[in-house]
């Protein structure tokens, strides 16, 4: 092979190595993965949301208290005298009807002292007569109508009009008129030593027994009606604008399960210095109700328009909350109306609003996403 075929093949292998390594080259570097572009992190903190949705509401309060007797006396004597019987100890747990003597005190005293008082008006009259027939004979004829239908066992009749200052001077001074106030004054007092019962109900105290010497000023008993009660609770300050009379209260005792409706008839003007709260009186009825019976219940206020509840947990200082809008947040004021233990009723955030969840590690302008 001449030198320069030699040259050519050399030349031509040189060629050949150059290509295989490109496009070796080529190949491998086909094979390689393209760098991952790096992607953008989004370090926004997350919030849920819920959107308002205004509507009528009706909030109801918690209370709990214990019931008493609505209608109920304490028994006292006003006279002195031996408790008689009347057939129907008054002992505890004794019904009585209406006008049913309670109680019958001896007043045997009373009445010889009336009947006394009575003979003692009959005379002063008596001897009046003669006179009035000549003096004042225009009255004559009633005065003498009246001692003639005077009877010392029957209530004392009201003394007749006299014609004139002249006739009534003169039977004063004949000591009628005192006499007459005498006897219309025991027999007033006669009529308290028989106590009756004001309305339908049962005993639910006694301190004594037939036979027993009762003074005047000791307290017999205490009487009441088992039907109607009263249940007394507290209400927070924040709450009692919210509660009007005739509210409806539907009240449970926890240990029969056993439910009454109640309505709101009281609410006291004063508030408990210790506890800020105002007493509330709620007027139950209905069979299985006992004297101090605990009772709890929610009453049903006014129905407030167009607002939303919102968790008491998302309030900021009592007068804010967090919302988001283009996705960034914002310490929106509200008016809230209402405050229960688990929310508050506001009025014044329209429809849509979002009201963020989250109140802790957020701030008024901070981006979020939800």
């Amino acid at each position: 092979m001449t030198a320069k075929a030699k040259k050519k093949l050399g030349f031509g292998l040189s060629t050949l190595v150059i290509v295989i390594t490109i496009g070796l080259t080529t190949f491998l570097m086909s094979m390689k993965d393209a760098p991952e572009r790096k992607t953008e992190t989004d370090n926004r903190v997350a919030v849920s949301v819920f959107e308002v949705q205004n509507k009528n509401i009706q909030s109801e309060i918690k209370v709990m208290g214990k019931t008493t007797g609505k209608e109920k006396i304490e028994v006292f004597s006003e006279v002195n005298g031996v408790l008689e019987n009347t057939g129907k100890d008054f002992l505890e747990g004794v019904a009585y009807n209406k006008n049913e003597v309670l109680l019958k005190i001896n007043s045997d005293e009373n009445y010889m002292s009336l009947v006394s008082q009575r003979s003692n008006l009959l005379n002063l009259i008596t001897k009046i007569l003669p006179d009035l027939k000549f003096d004042y004979p225009q009255s004559y004829e009633n005065w003498k109508t009246y001692l003639e239908n005077f009877e010392i066992e029957k209530t004392t009749q009201t003394l007749p009009e006299v014609a004139n200052n002249q006739e009534k001077y003169y039977i004063a001074g004949q000591n009628i008129y005192q006499t007459y106030y005498n006897i219309k004054s025991l027999e007033t007092r006669r009529q308290k030593y028989t106590i009756h019962a004001p309305f339908s109900g049962v005993v639910s105290q006694s301190t004594i027994k037939p036979g027993t010497l009762v003074r005047s000023g000791q307290k017999i008993g205490e009487f009441f009606n088992p039907n109607i009660y009263d249940v007394i609770v507290d209400v927070n300050l924040s709450e009692i604008d919210f509660i009007q009379k005739n509210n409806t209260v539907e009240l449970t005792d926890d240990v029969s399960n056993t439910s009454w409706t109640g309505v709101v008839t009281r609410i006291s003007n004063v508030v408990t210095n210790k506890t800020q709260t105002v007493k509330v009186y709620i007027t139950v009825r209905g069979k299985g109700l006992r004297e101090e019976l605990f009772l709890s219940g929610n009453i049903k206020t006014d129905v407030k328009n167009q607002a939303v509840r919102i968790p008491r947990k998302l309030i900021i200082d009592d007068k804010y909350i967090f919302t988001v809008k283009n996705n960034k947040i914002e310490k929106t004021p509200i008016n809230i109306i209402q405050t229960t233990d688990q929310y508050c009723i506001v009025n014044d955030l329209p429809n849509g609003t979002k009201i963020s969840q989250k109140t802790k590690g957020i701030s008024n302008g901070m981006s979020v996403k939800y």
